[in-house]
């Protein structure tokens, strides 16, 4: 990884890191609205995959290649992993970093609709004592003439787990 990228990874890490603490902060006070942030872009190669899903599937196409990033995108994963698999804050955060990274691919979620899957086989987390590769789940909104990925949730997964991915 270059220079700038390496740059980009870490104020992306940086961002990320600063919306899991407001997020932890808003859980603890309810009735606060979750409102956008940043904007993660794909890279061309993952654009191009998620399109050709999209168009092989009949879905809308997506005609923006950002996934917008807000407070919601890691109080749901926050919210999940660290009530159902016991996980750290930190542990979400590099789930989150691994799954939005520009080494990660990209696949269908075949038992949703209109859900994709972005998937890093290169990168493993650790939970625990164990290793898991970290998924994000996207779907695509469509507002008006807008078509784009919206975050589901994200989430740690075992390598048998990934091959079923197509």
């Amino acid at each position: 990884m270059g220079k700038p990228e390496a740059l980009a990874q870490s104020a992306f890490a940086e961002a990320l890191s600063a919306l899991i603490d407001i997020a932890l902060i808003r859980n603890r006070r309810a009735g606060n609205d979750l409102n956008g942030a940043f904007t993660y872009l794909l890279t061309p190669k993952q654009f191009d995959r998620i399109r050709k899903i999209c168009k092989e599937q009949g879905w809308g196409v997506p005609n923006q290649r950002g996934i917008l990033i807000d407070l919601e995108t890691v109080a749901h994963p926050l919210k999940s992993r660290m009530g159902k698999d016991l996980c750290t804050a930190a542990e979400v955060l590099e789930i989150l970093l691994a799954a939005y990274s520009p080494q990660s691919q990209v696949g269908l979620n075949r038992p949703k609709y209109a859900q994709a899957i972005v998937f890093n086989t290169r990168r493993k987390v650790r939970i625990g004592n164990a290793s898991f590769y970290a998924v994000a789940v996207v779907k695509v909104r469509v507002e008006g003439p807008r078509k784009y990925l919206a975050p589901v949730t994200a989430y740690h997964a075992t390598e048998a787990k990934i091959r079923n991915i197509s």
